[in-house]
């Protein structure tokens, strides 16, 4: 039996565990995943302009806050609440002292922290207000010629980085950021793996996969697309339990895409939940990074992590279904067809679904 020290560490891990994944949901940059979705979208519909930085943020910040909200709740009333185990102020008080000690430890603010602060609230602010859709943005404003997009801003503000002193009281400081040290800690994996999922998606287009796997899943057309997205939804975060959350959006996004155009909706009403629920990984030590690393510090058993992923999984997936059928045709109209889905896909399907017809018939007949 578990005594009450363990039992709490495991409790307060599975919070950072599940807020960690949740988090990576509230913004672009926050998974790898997310920027795979932005890659394959702008490669599959370059007309698609609804999704910015500012608008993912409003679709997705609600949902991540009920999704904590939700998880810390659980936790509380299956570890705490409904345990048998009385609460210990001694612990609590040792825990206070152990957290006090570790944050005195972090000393006082440097001019590095300050200014990495400063540039990338700058960051923060240019990507939200570029073209926020509610209101005017400052590229409408400023009235560029040139498309500036979001990467264009990052690269900008990295550049400014290796350009100013870390501490500009003394200008001949090291600037803030020096390229040995970029070489040596940037993730060049990701930018291979996303850029190889859009080359994967744009592989499927022109071979004629996507369209397909599309004709494949064209029956799913009698299903209600409430269900079918529903069906996307619980289909990708089980996936995500035993692959990446990016390895699983480079798979299911082309596939989403041609069977989106298939039963005649929205691209993004399958391809935008799809993503997002990529990041709902609960059950898994294997399924993420965070996974991985609370489940070996914590000691774990497999059941401390698999049963309340279970409830997790289940809950988290129904807020982004709510949060789809709301926030999501509120702010992407997602109960149209699009005019920039490409009409050439619809086409191509069609035209593959009369030869399919023609050459079944043919076969009949033989």
């Amino acid at each position: 039996r578990k005594d009450k020290s363990a039992a709490f560490r495991v409790t307060l891990l599975l919070g950072v565990c599940y807020a960690a994944n949740i988090g990576g949901t509230g913004s672009l940059i926050g998974t790898p995943s997310n920027l795979a979705f932005i890659a394959m979208l702008e490669k599959l519909y370059p007309g698609s302009d609804e999704i910015s930085f500012a608008t993912w943020m409003m679709y997705n910040v609600p949902g991540l806050f009920l999704c904590v909200i939700i998880g810390w709740f659980y936790l509380w009333l299956v570890n705490i609440y409904f345990s048998k185990r009385n609460n210990n102020d001694e612990s609590k008080d040792e825990l206070y002292g152990i957290i006090l000690k570790r944050y005195q430890r972090l000393g006082s603010l440097t001019s590095y922290e300050a200014s990495v602060i400063v540039l990338f609230s700058l960051l923060i602010v240019l990507w939200i207000f570029r073209d926020p859709k509610f209101i005017p943005g400052w590229y409408t404003a400023l009235g560029f010629k040139l498309k500036v997009g979001d990467s264009a801003i990052t690269i900008a503000i990295i550049f400014l980085m290796f350009l100013l002193p870390s501490d500009f009281r003394d200008l001949s400081s090291p600037r803030i950021l020096e390229w040995k040290a970029a070489q040596a800690k940037f993730p060049w994996a990701i930018i291979f793996l996303v850029g190889g999922g859009a080359s994967l998606a744009q592989g499927a287009q022109v071979s004629g996969l996507s369209t397909s796997v599309g004709l494949i899943l064209s029956e799913l057309k009698t299903l209600p697309p409430g269900l079918v997205v529903a069906i996307t939804c619980f289909s990708t975060a089980a996936a995500t339990e035993i692959f990446s959350n990016l390895t699983v959006t480079m798979i299911f996004l082309p596939i989403l895409s041609q069977m989106a155009l298939s039963i005649g909706v929205n691209p993004l009403y399958l391809m935008l939940p799809a993503t997002v629920v990529a990041s709902y990984a609960f059950m898994l030590p294997v399924a993420t990074v965070p996974n991985a690393i609370v489940f070996e510090e914590g000691n774990m058993e497999m059941m401390d992590m698999l049963k309340p992923g279970i409830a997790m999984n289940i809950m988290c997936c129904c807020v982004q279904l709510f949060t789809l059928h709301t926030l999501g045709i509120a702010l992407f109209d997602l109960n149209k067809f699009p005019t920039w889905a490409d009409d050439r896909n619809l086409t191509n399907f069609e035209y593959m679904v009369i030869n399919a017809t023609q050459i079944r018939n043919n076969t009949q007949i033989l």
